[in-house]
């Protein structure tokens, strides 16, 4: 069982909490504490129509971060980017990471298509243009190019907007749905210094192999290859390919013959894992800071808990959460790279299941350890920017979401940003919300 440390009292007060109805949305930029979690709400993102302050913008219906996999805050966690649209303007802002206090770009948005903060430089930004032509880094305060390369092949964004940089800010994966690459951003300016192209090889299911996203492992010793398909043997499929130190060659890495893997892929060691859902990377302190791949378990079947960890060096994998009663993993983000050892997990609601409606902090170390961090209030059914993809700052003390905070009605287009500030800490399951509870908090 997960690791369960707050005692009867947390239960009582959630009991409380569950019995008085839903929570009312909090009011923008006002602190909100929740009672049974012990973390304060900010709403990030004003009301629909209303001016943006200090700007000449207005709030969009739709203001919130990226997703889950793309850092919100930067290097330092000074500055946190939204973006603003269905009404808004500007379509991308900047807020002070720590008050949420809005600060316009200084020369507008139009210079940014897929960008990522660099993970080194607090004020850079990485980012591919439109035409998947042209790498950059962008200071955004004071707005121009630190530095550019040409690319030798038209590419999909960043890992076809999933992909992220190494931990040292210097390699990066980009390709489109033939070919990937790794990319030297210690290189000057010119033609980008990249190693040999690498054909995407078919995945052995033909008309079910597209790619989905590609991104290279913190360290930058790895590249996973992420497939879309729809069928059973290829939903949620990655594949993991090594990366040469001094040509930035690819190829295939070779897994653990005894490593689980799902279906008709368990006896494939080239590369190919265990499947997973909207997985992210990071190293893992309590393996000696070895490359490992996080996300929710996707193989039918398989009685594993929800969350679960593989390491990249040979497929080895680790259930991270009890499988009793558990909801469904919706993301998982580790961009909290100031505080290693964790992932952090949204799930979707389901009436009576642990963590239903919860964002949660996992440990990584297979001790099935978690944190509770927030509800999202959030209705998300047909609606996918309503999602919360949480996403935690550098220092993993705050975690932003977002939510159309509809939970109880009929749904809600307003979406918005929002932070759950929390000190770290270590807490526990509280069992799990029956449905008659949860059917009295919705009446």
């Amino acid at each position: 069982m997960e690791r369960i440390v707050s005692g009867i009292a947390a239960a009582l007060l959630v009991a409380a909490v569950l019995a008085g109805g839903a929570a009312a949305r909090p009011a923008y930029l006002v602190p909100e504490r929740d009672p049974a979690l012990g973390t304060t709400i900010v709403r990030i993102a004003g009301d629909t129509g209303t001016a943006i302050p200090g700007t000449k913008g207005t709030w969009g219906r739709d203001a919130r971060h990226v997703y889950s996999k793309q850092a919100p805050w930067n290097a330092d966690g000074s500055l946190l980017l939204l973006q603003n649209r269905d009404g808004g303007s500007p379509a991308r802002l900047l807020l002070d990471g720590r008050t949420y206090a809005p600060r316009a770009l200084a020369c507008g948005d139009e210079f940014l298509w897929d960008y990522r903060w660099h993970p080194r430089r607090a004020q850079v930004l990485v980012n591919v243009d439109k035409a998947g032509r042209e790498l950059c880094l962008f200071d955004v305060l004071a707005c121009r190019k630190v530095a550019s390369w040409s690319l030798p092949v038209e590419v999909d964004g960043i890992g076809a907007g999933e992909g992220n940089l190494s931990d040292d800010g210097r390699y990066l994966a980009l390709g489109n749905d033939d070919v990937v690459f790794v990319v030297d951003l210690s290189a000057p300016s010119g033609p980008a210094k990249t190693g040999p192209r690498f054909d995407l090889e078919p995945c052995g299911f033909e008309g079910d192999c597209t790619i989905g996203n590609l991104s290279i492992s913190p360290s930058g010793r790895y590249v996973d290859v992420k497939f879309k398909g729809k069928i059973e043997d290829t939903k949620d499929l990655h594949r993991i390919l090594e990366v040469d130190p001094a040509t930035l060659a690819l190829a295939p890495h070779t897994m653990s013959a005894g490593a689980t893997r799902c279906g008709s892929f368990q006896g494939r060691t080239d590369g190919w894992i265990f499947p997973l859902k909207h997985a992210d990377m990071a190293r893992d302190p309590f393996d000696g800071n070895e490359d490992v791949i996080v996300g929710g378990r996707s193989c039918p079947g398989n009685k594993l808990g929800r969350v679960v960890k593989v390491r990249l060096r040979d497929g080895k994998v680790t259930a991270l959460t009890d499988p009793a009663h558990e909801a469904s993993v919706a993301h998982v983000s580790t961009r909290n790279r100031e505080r290693p050892g964790w992932a952090y997990v949204s799930y979707f609601r389901a009436e009576g299941k642990r963590h239903s409606d919860e964002i949660v902090a996992v440990k990584l170390d297979g001790s099935r350890t978690v944190e509770r961090i927030a509800r999202t209030h959030g209705t998300s059914k047909g609606c996918y920017r309503c999602e919360a993809h949480p996403a935690p700052s550098p220092d993993g003390r705050r975690v932003v979401f977002a939510s159309n905070w509809a939970e109880g009605g009929g749904g809600s287009d307003d979406i918005k940003a929002y932070v759950a500030e929390t000190a770290q800490r270590t807490t526990t399951n509280l069992p799990a919300r029956s449905p008659s509870a949860e059917s009295a908090r919705h009446k």
